[in-house]
């Protein structure tokens, strides 16, 4: 999938707020912070200490759009929060948008609960969010669950 499409996709769990329109991330910009935050996130994953560029690129997207949150009247005079990006474009608004989530995720309470996707040939990472959850999705589930069937009935 194109970058501009997949981020077409997740638009709506993007920050709101109040910047000048603009244009999405370029792909390479995308990949250069997916490179960096799956770097960090499997070190984090292995108990192995983080690479130092990575967590440097990591700081550096955060740091692209300083936000404050702000007050706004709505008719009728009701009072809405909504985030000032002091000027920042939409493209350095989603990249600190995804860096601040894996910042708050490597050093939050969730920290300790990523895993790896136990299905075969997954590369996900997920939060493990209940106590028998073992896949990123429902879909890797069935397929680990399929692939275990398959298993049994071929060795007898």
């Amino acid at each position: 999938m194109q970058a501009g499409a997949w981020l077409a996709r997740v638009a709506d769990r993007l920050p709101v707020g109040d910047y000048p329109a603009g244009d999405w991330p370029a792909s390479a910009e995308l990949i250069e912070l997916r490179g960096a935050l799956r770097t960090t996130l499997h070190a984090a994953l292995d108990g192995s200490p983080p690479d130092a560029a990575a967590v440097a690129a990591i700081n550096r997207a955060s740091a692209g759009a300083p936000s404050s949150p702000m007050a706004v009247a709505v008719p009728p005079g009701t009072l809405v929060r909504r985030t000032d990006h002091h000027g920042a474009e939409l493209a350095a608004v989603v990249l600190a948008a995804f860096a601040r989530d894996a910042i708050e995720l490597l050093t939050g309470p969730q920290a300790a609960d990523l895993r790896a996707c136990g299905a075969p040939g997954c590369i996900l990472l997920f939060v493990k969010d209940h106590p028998r959850r073992e896949w990123c999705s429902n879909a890797c589930g069935n397929r680990a669950r399929q692939a275990r069937h398959y298993r049994r009935v071929r060795n007898g």
